[in-house]
């Protein structure tokens, strides 16, 4: 008996280490599956969105968001193979996200509406103004001219420049008047946080 149980524990631990194994496995696919799952999942809730901004548009998965410079840029899954280049902007099923800055053969680089250096050209109502970040808020500055702005007034691109016009940036949630102009503080439509995929529009040729 002692030389049996002697000969076969051996055989018995290895199936206990199997066991183990097998169930360890089983835990990382599952959890692999579920990660799949979910990223498909929300790619279709993409493509299932009706807005009209995102019909031209090429999907790109968002592969870096690095935590050093969290809202200033990001990395995309498209580049110059598939016809992107420096300038495109790109936007979500809420609004413009930013523009390209650089650009790779499989992947891009992305400056966010609240880089630092962010001058964009915006429409809001008849007036048009610059979008730029100061003091860590965006704001509109150098209007076109002293119309009021009401509070709660939608921001758009323009088309004056090679960034497609009409795509939505926020709201007007502050009005700051002095004697010279008036200063627009916007609320972005954009979640920076949470930014999984977007869209690569053209830039476009103003003749």
């Amino acid at each position: 008996l002692f030389l049996f149980f002697f000969l076969g524990k051996d055989w018995v631990y290895s199936l206990w280490i199997q066991k183990d194994f097998n169930l360890a496995k089983s835990i990382v696919l599952e959890s692999d599956y579920q990660n799949l799952k979910q990223e498909y999942e929300a790619l279709l809730e993409y493509h299932e969105l009706e807005s009209p901004f995102l019909q031209e548009g090429i999907t790109s998965k968002v592969i870096l968001h690095d935590p050093y410079y969290f809202f200033e840029e990001i990395t995309i899954l498209k580049g110059s193979e598939e016809g992107i280049t420096k300038g495109d902007a790109v936007l979500n099923e809420e609004g413009l996200v930013g523009i390209v800055s650089k650009v790779s053969k499989s992947s891009s680089a992305v400056k966010l509406l609240t880089h630092p250096e962010t001058s964009i050209s915006v429409r809001v109502e008849n007036s048009y103004g610059i979008l730029k970040m100061s003091e860590g808020r965006l704001i509109v500055s150098d209007m076109t001219n002293q119309t009021p702005i009401l509070i709660d007034s939608i921001v758009y691109t323009s088309s004056f420049t090679s960034i497609p016009g009409d795509i939505p940036i926020g709201t007007v949630k502050e009005v700051l008047n002095s004697t010279l102009e008036q200063t627009l503080v916007i609320d972005p439509f954009v979640d920076f946080s949470k930014l999984n995929y977007v869209s690569i529009r053209k830039s476009v040729t103003n003749e």
